[in-house]
């Protein structure tokens, strides 16, 4: 199985964990299989930096891309991806890395297909991290996210947003702890400076919603919730 389907099966493991409340185990799985296997976790970094958008010029994002290359081609003879391959035999998963997989499994009946991914690639590569589109939603909309059912809202999250989700169930708890309680006073000052004209029945709810954040604990679904809410606000 190419290493981007693979990932991209891992990622969809992890998001369903979530739901199904099976996040403690798949993450013992996750670092026993993935993690600890020195190939299989380089592989998972070199696929995942090659994926973000870094803000670098053409030329070095060719040259990110060629050195990514170079760098797996000396793995993937050493690389054993059975054991990874039965943990994720039932997950169904469109492969969210199908270009960087082209050129890396690439053959010479798909050269075009090839050259099309590699501009993908520099095209991702070349985009600013700085760049951030701001949603500007009403209050009511924001006291729903707050208070959205996790499986609903990962039904209605887009690609790049899934993968985000992933990355989060994969960090150690004691470092999202941390993030937690600085998102939570963000968070509180952000809906605390809101300044629109807002009837009764929406002050309640918002100063509900603050009340709620304060009194939370941490969690990863509140993590995932309370960074939705922050970024839909700022």
């Amino acid at each position: 199985m190419k290493f981007g389907q693979l990932l991209s099966k891992i990622e969809g493991l992890m998001i369903n964990s979530y739901v199904n409340e099976t996040t403690k185990i798949e993450l013992k799985n996750f670092k026993s299989l993935v993690l600890e296997n020195k190939n299989a976790s380089t592989m998972f970094y070199i696929y995942t930096e090659l994926s973000k958008k870094k803000g670098y010029d053409k030329t070095l994002s060719e040259a990110y891309i060629n050195e990514s290359l170079r760098q797996v081609e000396k793995i993937i003879p050493k690389l054993k991806t059975q054991k990874i391959e039965y943990w994720v035999k039932d997950v169904v998963s469109e492969n969210n890395y199908k270009d960087i997989d082209n050129l890396i499994y690439n053959t010479p009946d798909k050269i075009m297909e090839n050259i099309e991914s590699r501009k993908n690639l520099i095209k991702t590569l070349s985009e600013s991290t700085e760049v951030k589109t701001t949603i500007q939603l009403p209050i009511e909309t924001l006291m729903n996210i707050a208070n959205r059912e996790i499986s609903s809202y990962i039904e209605n999250l887009d690609e790049d947003s899934k993968r985000d989700l992933s990355k989060v169930l994969m960090t150690e708890d004691v470092e999202l702890s941390k993030e937690f309680e600085d998102l939570k006073v963000k968070t509180i000052h952000s809906l605390s400076g809101i300044n629109e004209s807002m009837d009764d029945i929406t002050t309640k709810k918002l100063q509900e919603t603050i009340n709620q954040i304060k009194g939370e604990e941490f969690s990863k679904i509140n993590y995932v919730r309370l960074y939705n809410l922050y970024n839909n606000i700022n």
